[in-house]
């Protein structure tokens, strides 16, 4: 993602899948405390993680409509052994 950021529309598409753009937010990022003052909609949001992917929780993976954000170790053994 870093390296080759995903398109506004890409990222529509994830924001749809994880039911808003919150979700999708590393708050943890310094880009994040950079933006989050200018940021007033999703589509501002939608806009800058198209431009900087740091703002984008990772790891990321989306399986199908099932859509895996951050480390969370129940939901990634799930997703290894099924």
């Amino acid at each position: 993602m870093i390296a080759q950021p995903l398109s506004a529309a890409e990222i529509r598409t994830l924001v749809q899948l994880a039911g808003g753009v919150q979700p999708l937010l590393s708050r943890k990022s310094p880009k994040y405390r950079q933006y989050q003052d200018l940021a007033k909609t999703d589509e501002d949001w939608i806009a800058l993680m198209a431009t900087e992917p740091r703002l984008i929780k990772r790891p990321l993976v989306r399986v199908g409509d099932d859509l895996y954000i951050g480390f969370d170790e129940v939901a990634w053994r799930s997703l290894l052994t099924s």
